[in-house]
C-alpha cells in the first residue's frame, strides 16, 4: 500500500486535494474528522478541556464550542502548548488506529493521512511521500474569514504552525493553492497519477 500524507497551514486547500484522492480511489484518514470525533467519544478528554480552560468553552447543551476553545487557547503560546498537551495524545492515538485498520483492510491500494500535525508527529518518518499545499497569506485569510475567523485570531493561528518555508523544504511534492478550486483539483488528479507512476 503506497502511504500519502497531505499537511500544509491552515486555510491551504488540503481537505480538498485530500477528497479529490478519495475519488480516484484512495482511503483517506483525516485529522479534522477525528479532531471532532475523538472529543465526542471520550468524556475525559472533555473534560480535561474544561479543567484547562474552564466551562465557558462547552455550549447550553454541554458540547465543545470548537470556536471558542480555538479564541481562548490560540490567544497566546503557553495555552496553545496546554492545547496540545491534552488533545495530541489522543488524537495522535486514534489516527495510528485508523491508519493501522486502512493498510489491513486492503480497501485500497493508496492510503492518505491528510492532517495538518503531521511535521509535528514526526509521521512523515512513516508515509512513503508528503505532500504540501500551500497559499499566499492573502488567500488563506481570505478563506478562513469566510469560517467566520477575524484577523486577529487567523494571524494567531497560522504564526503558531510550521512555518511555509519549513513545510516546503521536507515536502516531496508541493502544490500551489492560489487559483480557482477547480485548479487545485486538476492539479492534485495530475500529481495522484504521477504518485502511483512514481510507486
Amino acid at each position: 500500500m503506497i502511504t500519502i500524507g497531505i499537511t500544509g497551514q491552515i486555510g491551504c486547500g488540503k481537505s480538498v486535494v485530500a477528497d479529490q484522492f478519495a475519488r480516484l480511489g484512495a482511503v483517506v484518514v483525516s485529522g479534522d474528522r477525528l479532531g471532532h470525533e475523538v472529543v465526542d467519544k471520550h468524556p475525559k478528554l472533555l473534560k480535561a478541556l474544561v479543567t484547562k480552560f474552564g466551562s465557558q468553552i462547552l455550549t447550553k447543551t454541554g458540547h465543545l464550542n470548537r470556536s471558542k476553545l480555538g479564541e481562548i487557547a490560540f490567544a497566546d503560546d503557553s495555552k496553545t502548548k496546554s492545547l496540545n498537551k491534552i488533545v495530541h495524545p489522543w488524537l495522535l492515538r486514534q489516527m495510528r488506529t485508523e491508519i493501522a485498520q486502512a493498510r489491513k483492510s486492503k480497501k485500497s491500494k493508496v492510503l492518505v493521512v491528510d492532517a495538518a500535525l503531521i511535521y509535528n508527529w514526526r509521521l512523515e518518518q512513516e508515509l512513503d511521500y508528503i505532500v504540501v499545499v500551500e497559499s499566499t497569506y492573502k488567500n488563506q485569510s481570505a478563506r478562513l474569514k469566510t469560517g467566520g475567523l477575524t484577523d486577529g485570531e487567523i494571524r494567531n493561528r497560522i504564526r503558531r504552525q510550521i512555518p511555509k518555508y519549513i513545510q516546503r523544504r521536507r515536502a516531496n511534492f508541493v502544490l500551489t493553492n492560489n487559483g480557482a478550486k477547480k485548479e487545485l483539483i486538476a492539479r492534485a488528479a495530475r500529481l495522484y497519477g504521477r504518485i502511483l507512476k512514481l510507486a
